[in-house]
């Protein structure tokens, strides 16, 4: 009888929330000042579209954004669970629930975006952050938010099972688009924001191993694996409890994420708080809610060892591989983000690890992960298929990456040849798996255009995705051209076959900044005109904060990037009206979030093609000797 109120109270409760949420957006709208987050995050000269975006521009907005879409998911998926498996869905409400409650009272007592500030309140808000103020925060957050709920719903889903007994293969089949679906959005959340960064901060970078960067990162690796893992136990009914527990490592990775960047102990331009209060907050959650499912885990888990029922090198046995090295790879990443935190709070000095740490220790784990992504395809499930084909062909891209490395570099690169390698052995390879598909579709799928048929194009898509991206990846880090240098009208600049000729310095005037715009025209190496680049140096009025600007010109083979520097005197200390300007030829940079787009394109269409798919295992009918005996 209680258990009949949990679709209209769990409808009543996203209702509720989804009030709060609008109350606040309409606070942004009407400039209402007297609640503290509006009058922190916005200002009355602040375009509608961020004030908008400002609802989740900063910490308390964003954790309620957060809950909400929590709550909406549960909501869906209460209201569409098939009648035949209730009991399970109603479980995974209840747990998902009291993840709601914990953001909640999280929310009431440490974050609250209502806070009022009576009867002083100010006649203009402080606005929002100029970093902010571009279209990323439009489209990073939700989806980076959107993916940590996604797993928060996994998360609720693996102990719900936990619950039931263990992940079955039919809870694995309900769990599977929600798993998909949380990835596509995790990874339009991590390329979103390198594009942000790349665009907005006028570094020139796409990603800087920052600490903030990689508390989404993480989480997106084991995600990866947590989805093949589902993906298994959906279809062979193998690893239920090795996909019950990444998806309770996703889900507390994402806390911990939230814990860095809340918390203030790493300091990033991406940084959303710097609360001690609130981190600690996010720590005690992160405890309750891991610790007691990691508990559970610990008791419902059989600790008997199943048989193996299949080869090493069959399909199974490779994406299992593949998924251990995604979580030695997150957990590679882990080490190196929170290593500087740990040291300081033992010695009390600090130090830091870069990039060449990251690089030297995850690229060689990737490129691992990238071999077996390009084999699993062409193997059989349980059996292994012949190797002599997949040998040739690696070695044939091997040696193609080799003379490319030797032809196009005067010193011989390491890097460049595992790069080139990875993706031309992923297309390769996924090239024939499409080839043996389509040569054997008529013995094994009939037609071809079933949901299962559907399902394998978009796997292989997406793994041309991932080659379309490391393609990107490995040309701009090793072929970029950059030149920094003083610059004023009239004066020039080859670099990459472009010349950069400096026309004048213009004065702009917008509604939030005033800025200094130089107007750069580029011509090609046939001296035709290309385009005009527009870098700036901005002043936004409300706070003063000064911000570059870039001019970029994106094109599908490369982008040609410039920024714009403080305005420098000569040496006798005049001003001559020259600036520092940082010119860059930046090849196929665009194609890192064009595979990322690929990526988020065929997990979209596996979740349309597995959630049709999903439906209660039907009664069969066996006939033997004469008699009909019904299996359930």
């Amino acid at each position: 009888y209680l258990l009949s109120y949990t679709k209209p109270l769990t409808t009543l409760m996203c209702l509720t929330l989804i009030s709060s949420i609008l109350s606040l957006a309409y606070c942004f709208l009407v400039n209402d000042f007297s609640v503290a987050y509006v009058a922190n995050n916005s200002n009355t000269q602040l375009a509608t579209l961020y004030k908008v975006a400002a609802v989740w521009g900063s910490h308390e907005g964003s954790m309620l954004f957060w809950v909400v879409a929590i709550a909406i998911w549960a909501t869906f998926i209460i209201n569409r669970a098939p009648a035949t498996d209730q009991y399970f869905h109603q479980k995974l409400v209840a747990v998902a629930a009291l993840l709601i409650l914990g953001f909640c009272l999280f929310l009431l007592f440490t974050s609250s975006p209502f806070t009022r500030l009576l009867p002083g309140i100010p006649i203009e808000g402080r606005d929002l952050n100029p970093i902010l103020q571009d279209i990323g925060l439009v489209i990073h957050p939700p989806l980076l938010f959107l993916g940590y709920v996604g797993l928060t719903i996994c998360f609720a889903g693996a102990v719900a099972a936990l619950l039931s007994g263990g992940l079955s293969q039919q809870y694995a089949r309900y769990l599977q688009p929600w798993a998909i679906l949380a990835w596509v959005f995790l990874t339009g959340g991590n390329a979103f924001g390198s594009w942000w960064a790349y665009n907005e901060l006028g570094w020139g970078g796409w990603w800087f191993w920052d600490p903030v960067e990689n508390a989404s990162f993480i989480p997106w690796l084991v995600s990866t694996a947590m989805v093949h893992s589902i993906l298994l136990t959906a279809k062979r009914g193998i690893l239920g409890s090795c996909s019950i527990f990444l998806a309770i490592m996703a889900f507390s990775l994402s806390l911990l994420g939230s814990f860095l960047v809340r918390s203030g102990v790493v300091q990033s331009v991406h940084a959303f708080a710097s609360d001690p209060t609130r981190g600690v907050s996010i720590l005690i959650l992160l405890i309750v809610f891991s610790g007691s499912a990691m508990a559970l885990f610990a008791q419902r888990t059989s600790i008997k060892a199943a048989p193996m029922t299949f080869s090493l090198l069959s399909k199974e046995g490779l994406i299992l591989f593949g998924n251990m090295l995604l979580v030695i790879a997150a957990i590679s990443v882990l080490l190196g983000t929170c290593y500087p935190l740990i040291f300081e709070v033992i010695s009390g000095q600090t130090i830091s690890v870069g990039a060449p740490y990251f690089n030297s220790i995850f690229i060689p784990i990737a490129a691992l992960i990238f071999l077996l992504m390009g084999l699993a395809p062409l193997q059989n499930w349980q059996h292994s298929a012949k190797m002599r084909p997949p040998l040739i062909l690696a070695a044939v891209c091997m040696l193609m990456a080799l003379i490319i490395t030797l032809v196009t570099r005067d010193t011989f690169s390491f890097w460049l040849l595992l790069g080139l390698f990875s993706s031309l052995w992923i297309i390769s390879a996924t090239g024939l798996a499409l080839v043996q598909r389509i040569a054997f579709k008529d013995d094994e799928l009939g037609t071809g255009k079933d949901s299962s048929s559907l399902r394998f194009y978009a796997m292989c898509f997406a793994h041309l995705g991932v080659a379309i991206s490391i393609l990107g990846v490995t040309l701009v880090s090793n072929f970029e051209s950059e030149e920094l240098l003083r610059m004023g009208p009239g004066q020039g600049k080859t670099l990459a076959g472009y010349s950069f000729i400096y026309d004048e310095t213009q004065a702009v005037e917008r509604n939030s900044y005033t800025a200094i715009q130089a107007q750069i025209r580029v011509l090609d190496n046939q001296n035709q005109f290309v385009t005009y680049l527009y870098p700036q140096r901005q002043t936004f009025k409300t706070n003063g904060m000064e911000m570059s600007a870039a001019g970029i010109h994106s094109g599908f083979l490369g982008d040609l990037y410039i920024s714009m520097g403080q305005k420098l005197t000569n040496k006798r200390g005049l001003n001559d009206n020259e600036y520092l300007i940082r010119i860059s030829y930046k090849p196929l940079v665009s194609w890192i979030w064009l595979g990322a787009l690929f990526m988020m394109l065929s997990g979209l269409v596996i979740v349309l093609a597995t959630s049709k798919s999903v439906a209660p295992i039907p009664s069969l009918t066996l006939k033997y000797r004469g008699h009909s005996n019904e299996l359930a």
